[in-house]
């Protein structure tokens, strides 16, 4: 295996990686917004 395949193989593994991780934040930001979200209100008079 050639420097370049094996650039390009590991190149195309990072990008999916790179995709699974951002798939997996999309469907988990709205299952962990409760959690990050401060409970703090501010009211005002």
């Amino acid at each position: 295996m050639t420097h370049k395949d094996r650039a390009a193989l590991y190149g195309r593994i990072g990008l999916i990686l790179a995709s699974f991780a951002v798939i997996g934040g999309v469907v988990a930001e709205p299952l962990l917004r409760p959690l990050w979200s401060p409970r703090l209100t501010v009211a005002q008079r």
